[in-house]
């Protein structure tokens, strides 16, 4: 789930004026509908949906729920849309819903010639956004300062997408992200107290993060540009469900984007994770949407695959070291999976057989 300040959705008139209305529940906002946004805030403009946007406003609404539209390229099968660039798997955290915890490849810094050569080719072939991290802290790659202006300087990526969960996010990087073409900096809150904090992400501190995300947001509001959108983030989880309230009133008002997102299960690989994951309502019916959605995963050793659950990299559709973009994506791994998939049949595959994320 995603709410957004109404001001930052674009939209070709000016928003009417309204007193706000109440606090809005986290319980209250599952039954609300949302309106439809592009990757980059911009309002579809349907009739009804445009209603729905200004029923919100004049409602007196802080915040408007989205959901964001069809990708730019949704029917280019032989290429991704989205891709996920790690530019490094090493963390400075261990939080405990995390899938590091279970991680079995290296933690290492991607090759910056590595990243530079994929964010070339993925430039040539045009894709419908890129997030330059993945499982592991992005500013902690020696070279993050040079390879965020070139990621930056690219033109056909579509929204660039960053992240951070704020522990050595300080002064010299937070300017440094608000003066770059960052499109969506997330920052993973993941609680409203310290004590809460202190059980997801032990020995941390949750104060000085508080304080290193606030400072990127009043640096994003000082500098008067729309981008990047400040998101901030934190899990469903048993642990701090009873802190998404406290953390919708903290952040309302103050970052761009306020997300709550559902706790995945990652095949069962998360020990943690399964209890929610179990309970969790989903369809009977195992077609997982993942494989459908056209996402490309670069691990920070160059291995590949095409669904968050293998954070392992057991698919392999190639090392983006050996091969084309083009070559990896149309994998015969790959195009066998998408045809068990069509039949149903995903069951056969090891990874796939005690998913709990697949409608996710």
């Amino acid at each position: 789930m995603e709410l957004v300040q109404p001001e930052k959705i674009e939209f070709l008139e000016t928003l009417p004026i309204a007193g706000k209305g109440r606090y809005v529940t986290y319980s209250e906002w599952k039954g609300i509908a949302p309106v439809k946004v592009d990757n980059r805030l911009k309002l579809d403009l349907n009739d009804d949906n445009v209603k729905l946007f200004f029923d919100y406003i004049q409602g007196g609404m802080p915040l408007v729920p989205i959901v964001r539209s069809n990708p730019k390229f949704p029917h280019r099968l032989h290429l991704p849309t989205r891709v996920l660039l790690e530019m490094t798997s090493r963390c400075n955290l261990k939080c405990h819903m995390c899938p590091r915890q279970s991680l079995e490849r290296e933690s290492i810094d991607m090759d910056p010639t590595l990243f530079k050569q994929c964010v070339d080719a993925l430039d040539a072939i045009h894709i419908d956004g890129i997030w330059i991290f993945n499982l592991g802290e992005s500013i902690l790659h020696p070279e993050f300062p040079s390879l965020l202006k070139y990621v930056s300087d690219k033109k056909n990526l579509g929204p660039i997408w960053l992240s951070s969960n704020g522990r050595d996010l300080n002064a010299r990087f937070a300017e440094m992200i608000v003066q770059s073409n960052i499109t969506f900096m997330n920052m993973s809150v993941n609680a409203d107290r310290p004590e809460t904090y202190e059980i997801i992400s032990p020995k941390s501190n949750f104060n000085q993060h508080m304080d290193n995300f606030n400072d990127l947001i009043q640096r994003k509001k000082a500098s008067g540009r729309r981008t990047p959108f400040t998101r901030v983030q934190i899990i469903d989880q048993q642990c701090a469900r009873d802190e998404i309230d406290p953390f919708l009133q903290r952040f309302t008002g103050h970052a761009d984007i306020l997300a709550i997102n559902i706790l995945e299960a990652f095949s069962q690989n998360v020990e943690p994770n399964q209890e929610d994951a179990i309970l969790r309502q989903r369809k009977e019916k195992k077609s997982c949407h993942r494989i459908n959605r056209s996402d490309l995963f670069i691990f920070s050793n160059g291995e590949t695959t095409f669904c968050d659950t293998d954070f392992n990299g057991k698919f392999s559709l190639g090392n983006a070291k050996e091969k084309t973009i083009e070559e990896i994506w149309n994998s015969y791994l790959r195009k066998k999976l998408i045809e068990l998939n069509k039949t149903g049949s995903l069951n056969e595959v090891d990874l796939c057989r005690n998913c709990l994320d697949y409608d996710l």
